[in-house]
């Protein structure tokens, strides 16, 4: 059996947030990938009420499924916003992080290999999940309706993805030996979809697990290391950093709103941040 620790972060991360520009020039980076749309930004350290608030314990799907307006979280509204903000998020603090893993069983296909839980380029923090909370309106979300899964040489890819609500996912089975899939969401006990693959060639289409915003952990019950997550959208403000560990929400509506970035392996911080419109907020988190 093959064992791996998943640690709550105890630090408070460090947040860099960007305000009214004005008429100091020198405070807005010129070579900001922002700057060329004309928007107003500048950094400075945050100054509000609840900032870096660490959960003391690990994030649950419902903390995304409920991150939408609405007494219930679940509200959002399709609409065009005259004025929006901008958040430019960057998430710090990472280093490159391999896990080994030796398989128990099925050795004829799964031979031990190397998997970077922790993508990481230059400090970045790659595959965190970053999304707002208390959204209840905006644009259309573009996320995939047609995602694909590969499980190769005993191990799923890509790692996390983004998808959106009902959207399809295709799961490739490249291996001979049979697994069994389970899509849970994240800190729950019931499974939302199960797929059975017997063989090499099998592609397996599945919409059932993805019918409702989730955070979804997909795991093998026969194969235990086996492990991948599926994010599902509630609204567009929802995204999966790269290496270098950046994000962007574009169209973000004026308001006041908290950011929650998980990492399987590093934890959860929460952020408040407040979005004006035409203003280009800068956000850092530090892990």
């Amino acid at each position: 059996m093959v064992r791996r620790h998943w640690p709550t972060l105890q630090r408070v991360g460090t947040v860099v947030m960007a305000v009214l520009c004005g008429a100091v020039p020198v405070a807005c980076g010129n070579g900001d990938r922002g700057a060329a749309d004309g928007a107003r930004i500048a950094d400075v350290e945050v100054q509000s009420e609840g900032v870096a608030e660490v959960a003391t314990g690990p994030v649950t799907s419902a903390s995304l499924t409920r991150s939408a307006g609405g007494p219930d979280g679940l509200q959002y509204t399709v609409r065009v916003v005259p004025t929006p903000g901008v958040i430019l998020g960057e998430v710090r603090g990472g280093t490159p992080h391999d896990t080994s893993i030796t398989p128990t069983h099925d050795l004829s296909v799964c031979k031990p290999f190397t998997e970077s839980l922790v993508p990481s380029r230059d400090g970045g923090v790659g595959n965190a999940v970053a999304w707002l909370v208390g959204v209840s309106s905006g644009p259309r979300d573009e996320a995939t309706r047609r995602a694909r899964l590969t499980l190769d040489g005993c191990r799923l890819e890509p790692r996390i993805q983004r998808v959106a609500a009902g959207a399809t996912v295709l799961v490739h089975g490249r291996d001979a030996m049979m697994s069994r899939l389970q899509l849970v969401p994240l800190g729950e006990r019931t499974t939302r979809s199960t797929i059975l693959l017997t063989d090499a060639g099998q592609v397996v289409p599945s919409d059932e697990a993805t019918r409702e915003p989730a955070l979804l952990e997909v795991r093998d019950d026969l194969h235990p290391w086996v492990r991948a997550y599926l994010v599902v959208s509630p609204h567009p403000f929802v995204a999966v950093t790269d290496a270098d560990g950046d994000f962007r929400f574009d169209g973000v509506p004026p308001g006041r709103y908290t950011l929650l970035v998980w990492h399987e392996r590093l934890g959860v911080q929460r952020k408040q941040v407040k979005v004006e419109g035409g203003v280009q907020v800068k956000v850092r988190v530090e892990y």
